[in-house]
């Protein structure tokens, strides 16, 4: 029996005792990614966020934009976000729910039972105890929407606003939140999983709202599309030549690591490392040149947007 390529890492499988499993969807998994999706409490099955696991973690931004290219942003809202049990505001949408923990100084708990909806929740019922390393552990659910950051538990509750989430925290074991000198430190079982959901959930976000997307599609092995934003080389493209032609030609403006501009050349453009374009239209970009007609080949040099 030939090797086989594990759909999620990539990485071929090797000799008789060390086979991919078979998934019903046809695709193939290896027993490490397996390990991964069943650590994460995720179904062993071929989709986005098992995927995003289990790839390099230099891939995930491009799996992301390539989901979003293939699928509608509301049905994306509706799979991957639905509605928690736990009722929210109006307007709220759930981003992120699991289970957490945080040491609090026990003098401070108090005795009454905290409000257990959210929706019923208003500035009276949060409490916000702050870290205390040598306090109790209080076990409670974090929950993360579109407007705050909520910790629900027996006794008290905490809410953070969403811009106090420090997203480049080293320790991930935390979802940690500063908000001025306050300190609190929320053990989760696993914060990649959780700021993957974020990071997608502010794509789709980008995408509903028609805003910059920054947004690199791989239509296939060399050809990418480029929507509007702000790219560098090697950051976001790697260097060569491409061929560029004009999907919606809003404008594409090339410049140099000294800010020169830049200009194409019949139709392509030689990117170096340091190198910057800003795109205002939709553009596709191959490492190797089309094959055309001599017509065709006019129109994409014509199309090609004034320098």
């Amino acid at each position: 029996m030939a090797n086989t390529i594990c759909d999620f890492c990539l990485e071929e499988s090797k000799g008789l005792f060390h086979r991919h499993e078979r998934l019903v969807s046809g695709h193939y998994i290896c027993k490490k990614c397996r390990d991964v999706l069943e650590t994460h409490q995720l179904p062993v099955k071929y989709d986005l966020f098992q995927t995003l696991l289990t790839a390099d973690p230099s891939m995930r931004a491009t799996l992301m934009d390539n989901h979003l290219q293939r699928n509608d942003a509301t049905q994306c809202i509706a799979k991957f976000y639905p509605l928690p049990a736990n009722l929210l505001h109006d307007g709220e949408q759930c981003i992120n729910v699991t289970e957490a923990t945080i040491k609090v100084n026990p003098s401070k708990l108090p005795a009454s039972i905290a409000e257990t909806r959210i929706a019923n929740i208003t500035k009276k019922d949060i409490l916000n105890l702050e870290d205390y390393p040598d306090g109790f552990e209080i076990k409670g659910t974090l929950y993360e929407t579109n407007a705050a950051i909520y910790f629900l538990s027996k006794h008290f509750i905490n809410c953070h606003r969403l811009s106090h989430l420090i997203k480049n925290y080293p320790d991930p074991s935390i979802i940690y939140i500063m908000n001025g000198s306050h300190e609190f430190s929320y053990q989760v079982p696993h914060s990649d999983l959780f700021y993957l959901r974020d990071e997608f959930y502010h794509k789709i976000l980008e995408k509903k709202d028609n805003k910059k997307q920054n947004l690199i599609y791989l239509s296939s092995e060399n050809t990418m599309m480029i929507t509007p934003g702000s790219y560098s080389v090697p950051r976001n493209i790697q260097p060569g030549v491409y061929w560029i032609n004009p999907v919606k030609d809003g404008g594409i403006h090339f410049s140099n690591a000294t800010g020169e501009p830049m200009e194409s050349v019949g139709g392509r453009i030689q990117l170096d490392e340091g190198d910057m374009m800003e795109v205002t239209g939709e553009y596709e970009f191959r490492f190797k040149k089309k094959e055309t007609s001599p017509k065709e080949e006019k129109v994409i040099i014509e199309d090609l947007p004034e320098e």
